[in-house]
């Protein structure tokens, strides 16, 4: 689905395999096979995934996050076997299948493919269309990011893909009854977290805020501040409301950086930087760490991810 307002295209893929196991920080090759420029392929962070179950009955509905059968996977560990997924998953479900895997890729559309892609989309009146996806991967590893206590992520434009899976995995760990329920898995240790997205298009902030990040948006721990760098378009105010800050212009990352670092310092905690974004954002998270360091902060943690593929 193509979102004109926000210049991003949705691309939502169930894969066939029930064996895949998403995690933060993957990302995987798309192939569109059949098309008359040949054989293309391209790399995309797996922004967020989800689970179409069959109806729910009794106190497990609650973990529905959707009404059309979508799981919210913030609710829910991700506990994998050979026949799917295990643990709360299989008691919410009324039915013996498995859930069916639904990977959310944000795209935006430049040239080549992606072009096409959002072709295919403006041709329908809905915007959206049907198209065979062939997946390759997953390629890339998840960063231990739940065992620092202060986080500071800093993404722009579709970078929040990186972002969104660790926000949703700190959610996962942070449950009660996580270490019953995934007895293998560490729980988080994040008392701080913070995201700095700036990008042009305020649509897709309003998206992502409603739909992916809502979960975290309003928690003690999460704070989010969006920063919109289009002159010509306003900041969404009702994105104020469900607790996200909004402004105009680009981040200060040298003076956020450095009060982080202070804040973690005072704390006696240990600080993450996850950067990604276009070359110069980065660069400037770079610099402001190693300054931040030079100036004695050193319980910091720099995680950088590509975003020139």
């Amino acid at each position: 689905m193509y979102d004109k307002e926000a210049d991003v295209v949705r691309l939502e893929v169930a894969p066939a395999s029930i064996r895949l196991r998403p995690e933060a920080g993957q990302y995987y090759f798309l192939y569109q096979p059949f098309r008359l420029t040949g054989w293309e392929s391209h790399p995309f962070t797996v922004g967020a995934w989800s689970y179409e179950l069959g109806p729910f009955k009794g106190p497990s509905a609650k973990l529905l996050g959707k009404s059309n059968g979508s799981l919210d996977i913030s609710q829910v560990p991700l506990l994998y076997g050979d026949d799917g997924i295990q643990g709360s998953l299989e008691e919410a479900s009324d039915t013996n299948s498995s859930p069916a895997l639904k990977l959310i890729f944000w795209i935006r559309p430049y040239d080549g493919w992606t072009r096409q892609l959002r072709h295919q989309c403006l041709k329908s009146p809905t915007r959206a269309t049907d198209a065979r996806i062939l997946l390759e991967g997953p390629y890339g590893g998840t960063f231990p990011l739940w065992r620092y206590e202060f986080v500071l992520m800093i993404v722009g434009g579709t970078g929040i893909a990186f972002a969104v899976p660790y926000i949703q995995d700190h959610l996962l760990r942070s449950a009660e009854d996580w270490s019953s329920q995934s007895p293998e898995k560490e729980k988080t240790q994040i008392q701080d977290i913070e995201l700095i997205w700036s990008g042009r298009q305020a649509a897709f902030f309003r998206d992502v805020a409603y739909g992916e990040l809502k979960p975290a948006l309003g928690r003690e721990e999460f704070r989010a501040s969006f920063y919109s760098t289009a002159t010509a378009e306003a900041p969404p105010e009702d994105l104020a409301a469900i607790g996200c800050k909004i402004k105009s212009g680009r981040p200060e990352l040298l003076s956020l950086i450095l009060q982080r670092a202070r804040d973690a310092t005072n704390a006696g905690a240990s600080l993450a930087i996850v950067v990604c974004g276009p070359v110069g954002m980065a660069r400037e998270a770079r610099a402001a760490t190693h300054f931040a360091m030079r100036q004695g902060y050193q319980s910091i943690k720099y995680v950088e991810e590509s975003f020139t593929w």
